[in-house]
């Protein structure tokens, strides 16, 4: 019958301190900087004795759970998003933590879902790209509950996030300093994100009318109207060169065109085309 060992036995037997033991069986070895001599003693006595760390005493002990939720807005296959939970993932794990993910799907009903269920398996906090509710909504639940907004900026919350206005700015300002003049936006309808609203702005204050077109393709059949498209991601600018191919539109002699996201993918397109880049993995680790 294998022994019970107390924490104290551990710290003894592996000839460390108390505290060490403590840190290592906490998770934290890493984030307090334990050198692997240490972590290695306190393993051999924990493999003798064939001790587990029983993690429900410690959440009873410590009042915490050791867990995060995380919910996204986009399906999970987009690799934007994997970079991201990759980032989140390892400094949780580093601090200790197991991660709980929910997907919404843009879909409002599946967040309340998601965040409602979090809650009742008792997270210490959660991470959440917010799909709906009004900035007031999302303050009221950061009251009760610990909250981080993920790439979407809300005013009295935490939160991780790149600037997709000087994004969408950066991507206007570089086709007008090239002599652009007829600018297309593919891949919204309107100037509802900080991304579009940044060329909706400066096209205006240049004098033209902004024009957009939902998707790849119905811009390609207006396309010999415009000299470049700046595109709301780099899935978009794909599917662009995917099309503008079986038409003989030849990119960027007959059109140029612009990304957004600096995915991985784009270096294999031909010529890569110059896209706006996303801290993902910075915005996964901020502190």
């Amino acid at each position: 019958m294998n022994k019970k060992l107390t924490l104290k036995e551990i710290a003894a037997e592996a000839g460390i301190s108390l505290t060490a033991a403590s840190m290592y069986l906490n998770g934290k070895a890493k984030h307090y900087k334990l050198s692997d001599a240490t972590c290695e003693r306190i393993g051999e006595v924990m493999r003798k004795h064939n001790f587990t760390p029983n993690l429900h005493a410690r959440a009873i002990a410590s009042k915490k759970t050791f867990l995060a939720g995380v919910l996204i807005s986009d399906n999970i296959a987009n690799s934007f998003w994997l970079k991201i939970l990759s980032a989140l993932e390892d400094v949780l794990s580093e601090r200790g933590y197991h991660l709980l993910l929910s997907v919404t799907k843009q879909d409002p009903e599946r967040q309340k879902k998601g965040d409602d269920s979090l809650v009742r398996k008792g997270v210490d906090g959660i991470i959440a790209a917010p799909v709906g509710g009004t900035a007031e909504e999302i303050r009221k639940f950061a009251r009760k509950h610990p909250l981080v907004t993920l790439n979407s900026k809300i005013e009295g919350v935490s939160c991780a996030w790149n600037d997709d206005y000087a994004g969408g700015r950066a991507a206007m300002e570089g086709v007008l300093k090239a002599g652009h003049t007829r600018i297309a936006y593919v891949g919204a309808s309107g100037p509802g994100s900080l991304r579009s609203r940044a060329y909706d702005e400066l096209t205006r204050e240049n004098g033209r009318t902004p024009l957009y077109f939902q998707d790849a393709g119905s811009f390609l059949k207006k396309r010999k109207q415009f000299t470049v498209a700046i595109c709301h991601t780099d899935y978009i600018a794909l599917e662009l060169y995917q099309r503008a191919n079986a038409l003989r539109c030849v990119i960027p002699g007959d059109l140029a065109v612009i990304g957004y996201d600096n995915m991985d993918f784009v270096n294999l397109l031909s010529p890569v085309p110059p896209t706006v880049n996303q801290y993902k993995e910075e915005l996964g680790k901020a502190d």
